[in-house]
């Protein structure tokens, strides 16, 4: 057995176990589990989230020093990107961050095992509130998590000062596309990922109105 499926076999017992406990529902358990781990890892990924939203503010009061540049070595586009780069190191501004990179790398395994678990999981199927078997594909809840995709999109200040429709309906219809025919615990797990993202998406918007920062024009209170 690989270390890998030994990861996934941990997560498929806790499930288990899970599911047990509350009279052997496995779409209570995924839910329960998914929220969790995502509640679990909420910290990480509001750092980062947090870090993003101040990095694009320093590059927002850069750019009208990056513009003279281009002017002024227009014809040098060697130049130009080596006096970006120094302006960018000068600033503290870097092409790629450690920290959101190890943040990434600790987030995909765990993610990925708890996604292959519950894909093991759903093979016995059962009931989940309305839905009569989890292992088929459920349209409300598909629309459901698009619905929070669209949200969490819509709170996002990187859209405040651009077109926010494309933003906002391009995420949820990809998602509803992905979940329209998926079994419903697969929903069940994008909707618990998707409630905890919500709340990140609502505290990056309220640090972002508060600390006035600006990413893509003027943040209003949307």
């Amino acid at each position: 057995m690989t270390m890998w499926a030994g990861f996934v076999d941990l997560i498929y017992t806790v499930l288990f176990s899970v599911s047990t406990a509350l009279g052997g529902s496995m779409g209570w358990s995924i839910a329960v589990v998914s929220l969790v781990i995502r509640l679990a890892l909420l910290p990480l990924t509001l750092r980062m989230a947090y870090h993003h939203l101040d990095l694009q503010a320093r590059l927002r009061r850069l750019e009208p020093e990056v513009q003279r540049t281009r002017r002024k070595y227009r014809k040098d586009e060697r130049k130009v990107l080596e006096e970006t780069g120094r302006l960018y190191q000068q600033h503290g501004v870097r092409a790629v961050e450690p920290r959101s990179l190890l943040g990434g790398i600790v987030q995909a395994p765990v993610f990925l095992g708890l996604f292959g678990a519950i894909r093991r999981g759903l093979v016995a199927g059962g009931r989940f509130l309305w839905v009569k078997d989890i292992a088929a594909p459920d349209a409300l809840l598909a629309v459901m998590c698009a619905g929070l995709t669209a949200w969490s999109a819509a709170l996002a200040p990187t859209v405040s000062g651009s077109p926010r429709l494309p933003v906002v309906l391009v995420p949820a219809v990809l998602t509803l596309v992905f979940l329209w025919r998926m079994a419903a615990g697969l929903s069940i797990y994008t909707l618990a990922q998707g409630l905890v993202g919500l709340i990140q998406a609502a505290l990056v918007h309220r640090r972002a109105r508060i600390t006035g920062t600006l990413i893509s024009g003027t943040l209003h209170g949307t």
